[in-house]
């Protein structure tokens, strides 16, 4: 609903607050086709979730806010999957990940 009225009033600025929550695998691919087809229009599309693969798709830039506050801004370009859980978690996942296979 709220996507369909962000279209009626061509709205500039989107904000999309765990959209994909609770959606199956079509609806998600939706979703994120309407961010891709937003952005291509010119309009800036602020996407609040949890599943960093869906922020890789669409996003240029990454914000990561840990109780209120900004700890990372990064560009998409300028950054990996693997980074990004780390500013995420405060934990080093390369290491976390090297150590796991080595078990």
């Amino acid at each position: 609903i709220a996507i369909s009225r962000a279209m009626q009033f061509a709205a500039k600025v989107i904000i999309l607050d765990e959209p994909t929550n609770n959606l199956g695998v079509e609806e998600t691919h939706g979703v994120l086709r309407f961010v891709k087809e937003m952005r291509a229009a010119g309009h800036s599309v602020l996407l609040i979730t949890h599943n960093i693969h869906h922020v890789f798709q669409v996003a240029d830039r990454i914000i990561v806010m840990r109780r209120g506050e900004i700890v990372a801004e990064q560009t998409v370009a300028d950054t990996d999957l693997l980074t990004v859980e780390s500013i995420i978690t405060g934990a080093d996942m390369s290491a976390l990940l090297k150590e796991t296979r080595a078990k």
